[in-house]
């Protein structure tokens, strides 16, 4: 049976008014529909016309300028959580097997102290490891950062770049602070909390309003360790000490009324959860607590190349995609994963989770991280009024599979392919 072609913005008989462009390719990776093979994309001024077959769409659009691809056509990846301002702190020992989460911390705060690295080398990290990015074919970046940066060179046209400034206050004094920055910030900053345990209630309460209101993504780490979870229960644990040395610790935890809670149900009785909410990491989390994510039409976003590197964990990622969360994908910095690709996050989640069908995989790789960075009527899959923003990789792999599930099987699971380059049309 044919592959049926995905509706064109123009209506039926109506020809577009632009030239159109029509990219066929022995595969095309729509996410939003079924693979199809011996595929293409009709594309006319800067946005997806059509997307099915390749006889097909050349007879609805005869005439067209044909550009034959090998391999696979795909929408951009979209690492939706990575610290640029981190990438020159690729020398950050992992935890050793007797070391907490904390103990990670305090080796990178240490670093960050002392001062070794000049403003301009951490530019110049910044810079190659967003090169990086998009050269692995990644379309969208949610950047996390502690210090405002500079705008960053124009890589390509094909990547877009979010950034977030990230503020901590975990102390009532440290709270006033904050919120008298908050106070100043220009409209054109958007800002967010760090986590549960290092931002105070009423710092992650007046960000969260601001979000709202100017309307950008909150993004917040949650339930990244065992040791956030036994502070909010107990207010004991790694967390306590490493507070404490810093005179830091006020005995907010346990939260009142909030005994036994987890992360995201601290989170609800703070009223933080609606679908503006991205909540980065989640690996403990309850079943309960998935479904209160779920519910109020949280994101999420995992890290499990981070997660492996740290040893917190794997976070429970069928429950979420039983309960209709499709999470999004990011690296997290250099300074807690050994390589920042998203290729290999496909690689890793298949191998933690083998359950889980390539398909979902390569779905969070793409539409999961637009949806969580509010961007999916733009990107994230080959769809009519999307932006012409296409990914073309091939490897000898991909030349060798027989069928769709095949595909994705390899896309998801044998790591970076040999080629990938981008087809933007404006």
């Amino acid at each position: 049976m044919p592959s049926p072609v995905l509706t064109s913005l123009s209506a039926e008989n109506e020809l577009p008014s632009f030239p159109v462009s029509l990219y066929l390719a022995p595969w095309v990776v729509p996410i939003s529909s079924p693979v199809i093979r011996d595929g293409a994309v009709a594309i006319s001024n800067g946005r997806i016309l059509a997307v099915g077959s390749s006889s097909s769409i050349q007879a609805q659009f005869a005439g067209a300028r044909v550009k034959n691809c090998q391999g696979v056509l795909l929408p951009g990846l979209v690492n939706a959580h990575i610290h640029l301002e981190l990438s020159a702190y690729h020398h950050v020992p992992r935890p050793a097997p007797d070391e907490t989460f904390c103990d990670w911390i305090r080796s990178l705060l240490q670093l960050r102290q002392e001062g070794g690295i000049e403003p301009e080398d951490m530019a110049r990290a910044a810079r190659n490891m967003l090169q990086q990015q998009h050269d692995a074919g990644v379309l969208l970046l949610l950047d996390i950062g502690n210090i405002l940066p500079s705008p960053p060179a124009t890589i390509a046209p094909a990547v877009h770049l979010s950034f977030l400034l990230e503020l901590l206050g975990p102390t009532s004094k440290a709270e006033e602070q904050v919120l008298a920055r908050i106070a100043s910030l220009s409209d054109s900053v958007a800002a967010t909390p760090h986590a549960s345990y290092s931002t105070t209630p009423g710092i992650m309460t007046a960000l969260k309003q601001r979000a709202d209101r100017l309307q950008h993504i909150f993004s917040l780490h949650v339930a990244e360790s065992a040791d956030e979870i036994e502070l909010l229960q107990s207010g004991r644990g790694c967390f306590r000490s490493f507070l404490e040395e810093r005179g830091a610790w006020e005995n907010i935890f346990p939260y009142p009324g909030m005994d036994g809670s987890g992360s995201v149900e601290y989170l609800e009785h703070l009223g933080l959860l609606d679908a503006n909410l991205l909540c980065v990491h989640c690996v403990h989390v309850s079943e309960k607590e998935v479904q209160m994510l779920a519910e109020h039409g949280c994101k999420v976003c995992l890290c499990p190349g981070s997660n492996r590197f740290l040893d917190v964990g794997v976070a429970p990622l069928e429950v979420m995609l039983r309960h209709q969360l499709l999470p999004a994908l990011g690296t997290d910095s250099i300074a807690s994963n050994e390589e920042l690709d998203l290729w290999r996050e496909m690689q890793i989640l298949r191998e933690d989770h083998p359950g889980v069908v390539p398909a979902a995989v390569m779905a969070m790789a793409t539409l999961g991280g637009a949806k969580a960075m509010g961007c999916e009527e733009e990107f994230g899959t080959l769809a009519p009024g999307r932006k012409a923003i296409l990914l073309n990789v091939d490897s000898p792999d991909l030349q060798g599979v027989g069928n769709g599930e095949q595909l994705l099987d390899t896309l998801t699971g044998g790591g970076r392919p040999e080629k990938i380059c981008w087809i933007v049309e404006a």
